[in-house]
């Protein structure tokens, strides 16, 4: 039987914000350095559907304090797992591509966690319904209302946070344990651990908020709604007030990022999701500026000033859309 993390494991382990001098004015390609950035992930949802019929709380709440970037991509030659790599690392093999698992597919590269240790900044990935931290193993069914996907669970593709043995045996590494966590137990729409560090002002530098298989639209789930995407906005209406309302979270110098990994499938445009960013840097309004994956890669590195990695180098950052 498997052993889930105790709550105070997953409160209490290097979660809080950490003290940084005030951000400069602007970073690398017109990029300002953010304090705090919350990126959330959905799944299979192209920008068009993203409408008030399927999406009131983004379209009514979140779309007038955003950046609404309609021309957004995804990569068609990824499964799920490709696209969340290609975000923090800048690239994807063919293996993470058709989503296989971490003990066959996984990497000994340079990542934007990693990163992010070096620089002194701090980082979670935070995935819901996952029964361990740092697990590496799909578990739960829909009408329990709690797959996880460990395909959705990037941290573990990385040897360098997890380390090089994946067997149900062997302890994954003291940071992987200490930083990609469950969101609270398996119980359906249970974030209360990641609830509770929001709650008490504990908010990493870099957090990644990584849904269950209902609530980020990817399987239509009995006790929610008939619609996915439906679904995944009510995750957003739950969970992005209490992001804003935490002690920790400073307005004027924090970034809460949305997107999807895939644009859905077709013929619902592959690979064009959206990406809505809000929070005190950002200029609302709506960008038909063409970005990627690869591009917001760059735009994260540049807002923590550390270096491009892989194709992010040569990716556009984002840009026009800051005050």
């Amino acid at each position: 039987m498997r052993r889930t993390v105790p709550l105070a494991l997953a409160l209490g382990c290097c979660l809080g914000a950490m003290a940084v001098a005030s951000p400069a004015v602007r970073a690398a390609d017109g990029v300002p350095a953010l304090h705090h950035v919350v990126l959330i992930v959905g799944e299979n949802t192209s920008y068009r559907q993203i409408t008030p019929a399927h999406a009131p709380y983004l379209t009514g709440t979140v779309k007038p304090t955003a950046a609404w970037m309609t021309n957004y991509h995804s990569f068609t030659r990824s499964s799920s797992l490709g696209q969340y790599i290609a975000m923090v690392s800048g690239q994807f093999t063919k293996c993470e591509a058709n989503n296989a698992t971490p003990d066959v597919c996984h990497q000994n590269v340079p990542n934007l966690f990693q990163q992010l240790d070096s620089a002194h900044r701090s980082w979670t990935d935070w995935e819901e319904s996952m029964t361990n931290a740092c697990d590496w193993v799909d578990h739960g069914n829909d009408w329990s209302e709690n797959v996880f996907s460990a395909h959705h669970n990037p941290a573990v593709s990385f040897t360098g946070i997890h380390g090089r043995r994946y067997d149900e045996a062997i302890r994954p590494k003291p940071e992987c344990r200490a930083r990609d966590l469950p969101m609270g137990t398996t119980a359906p729409n249970d974030t209360s651990a990641f609830d509770a560090a929001l709650a008490a002002g504990n908010i990493s530098d870099f957090t990644l908020v990584v849904p269950n298989d209902c609530d980020d639209g990817h399987d239509p789930c009995p006790g929610g709604h008939s619609d996915p995407v439906r679904q995944f906005d009510s995750f957003l209406a739950r969970e992005l007030p209490k992001i804003q309302a935490s002690p920790g979270w400073d307005p004027a110098h924090d970034v809460i990022a949305v997107t999807w990994d895939e644009g859905g499938d077709p013929p619902q445009q592959p690979g064009h999701p959206l990406l809505a960013l809000m929070g005190g840097p950002v200029k609302p309004g709506v960008s038909s500026a063409r970005y990627d994956h690869y591009s917001l890669a760059r735009t994260l590195e540049d807002a923590f000033g550390v270096p491009h990695l892989a194709h992010a180098r040569r990716a556009r950052a984002i840009t026009g859309i800051w005050r």
